[in-house]
């Protein structure tokens, strides 16, 4: 009897030990809506979803391009896979100088093996990225070679590098290659860790100047954009323009984690505001909520202009570029859709697409209530009431032309100026 309580104890202390392992919902399209984007946007961008690893969009990531300072990725991953010790006392040296953005400095001045790295990762700095090769005992020609070793035992096949702070322009990548060189990297807490902070200070010990540096990364830096950034990095060269690769989820609480990278942006403010709408356009275009459904490429069968309807609701909806716009009454039906055939579809085909505003009358069209006498012109999504007979027939128009709507629907529209025969010049008729 105690050797079988022993067993199950022994039993209860294994279950205890082995990991639980969970399964991250894997994303699933619900709405047909692309991103609309134009070529001059960026070069080539890429979402991934982190836990699953979907592919969610892609835009020529396959294309080499000039990485610039994401390259200080791949030198943080090598200098950090040495196990540095992080409170270790080092110095920058005139030789780390190689140009663009540094920390500012003399020579010999001293500070931690963290500090080295928070200023490569959160600054940026040049001389910061390019001393982790002097310091990793390998030599700078030594640690090139182990930079692009790693980018192999990633499975990056295009990506190649000839520094360690991205400042020469025969350094390559691609969009899809990166997203692996920063799922790497961010997967390391001495990495990761100043990759998402905004800002970080420290003190220079041989001289006591205190150094404060700001996160490159605005997605980071400015709050209340609806962004909770895990990680990140930005490039700039005048051959490579803006750069950025960042993992992001709607909230610190949310598990919708996306790794995105944008290579090729004209300005920094459009890199930032592409990447921003590209993270949003992904969390609503998908779902991480149960099971793919066949719903998505029925409905993507569906030609722009179809009625479609739910067989248990009379509620009939017009399709057109991915969203649906319902027909509040029949009047529409009557007087836009005669004859057209409506496709009954499942419930689920109709949540595919995008709730648009209702379906409305086109401009030059006369409404009028069946409880009121008052005829209304539509005119850019107005109704103009018509403030007198003469008015109306000074316009031309003939009384069988009004079609009567209901209140309700008249109700969802807002009302412009009058049209009297004052200002009849003002209407701009719709031919028919």
């Amino acid at each position: 009897m105690k050797s079988l309580r022993f067993f199950c104890s022994l039993i209860v202390l294994i279950v205890a030990m082995v990991p639980i392992i969970t399964h991250a919902a894997t994303p699933h399209r619900v709405t047909v809506a692309n991103f609309l984007h134009s070529d001059s946007d960026f070069a080539s961008a890429i979402v991934m979803d982190v836990n699953s690893k979907e592919i969610l969009f892609e835009y020529n990531a396959d294309k080499p391009w000039v990485p610039a300072s994401l390259t200080k990725l791949v030198g943080a991953l090598v200098f950090t896979e040495r196990q540095p010790a992080w409170d270790a006392i080092v110095a920058l040296k005139a030789e780390d100088e190689v140009g663009g953005g540094r920390l500012r400095v003399d020579d010999g001045a001293t500070m931690s093996v963290q500090d080295l790295m928070y200023s490569a990762m959160v600054g940026s700095a040049n001389n910061a990225a390019t001393a982790f090769g002097r310091l990793s005992g390998l030599g700078m020609d030594g640690f090139v070679a182990a930079m692009n070793r790693k980018v192999r035992d990633l499975g990056c096949n295009v990506s190649y590098f000839e520094d360690l702070a991205g400042m020469d322009v025969d350094n390559r990548t691609t969009a899809r290659e990166m997203l692996k060189i920063a799922t790497a990297s961010f997967a390391r807490a001495e990495i990761h860790k100043p990759a998402s902070t905004a800002e970080y200070s420290f003190i220079i010990r041989n001289t006591g100047e205190l150094k404060k540096i700001t996160n490159t990364n605005d997605l980071l830096v400015k709050p209340d954009n609806g962004l909770y950034v895990t990680g990140g990095k930005t490039g700039f060269l005048y051959e490579s323009l803006n750069n950025l690769v960042v993992r992001l989820k709607p909230s610190e609480t949310d598990q919708r984690e996306l790794l995105i990278v944008v290579l090729g942006s004209p300005s920094r403010a459009d890199m930032f505001a592409i990447t921003e709408r590209l993270a949003k356009w992904s969390w609503a275009t998908y779902s991480w909520e149960g099971a793919p459904s066949s719903a998505i490429a029925e409905a993507g069968e569906i030609p722009n202009g179809t009625l479609i309807k739910k067989p248990d609701s009379p509620a009939v909806w017009y399709i057109w570029k991915g969203k649906k716009y319902i027909l509040l009454d029949g009047i529409f039906l009557d007087h836009y859709f005669q004859g057209v055939p409506i496709k009954t579809v499942t419930a689920d085909i109709v949540e595919v697409f995008t709730s648009a505003r209702p379906y409305t009358f086109d401009d030059g069209e006369l409404l009028k209530s069946a409880k009121s006498p008052v005829v209304y012109y539509v005119q850019h999504g107005m109704l103009r009431p018509i403030s007198s007979e003469s008015a109306f027939l000074s316009m031309g128009w003939n009384w069988n032309q009004i079609v009567t709507a209901p209140q309700f629907v008249l109700d969802t529209y807002s009302q412009g100026l009058a049209i009297n025969t004052l200002n009849t010049d003002s209407v701009l008729l719709t031919s028919r």
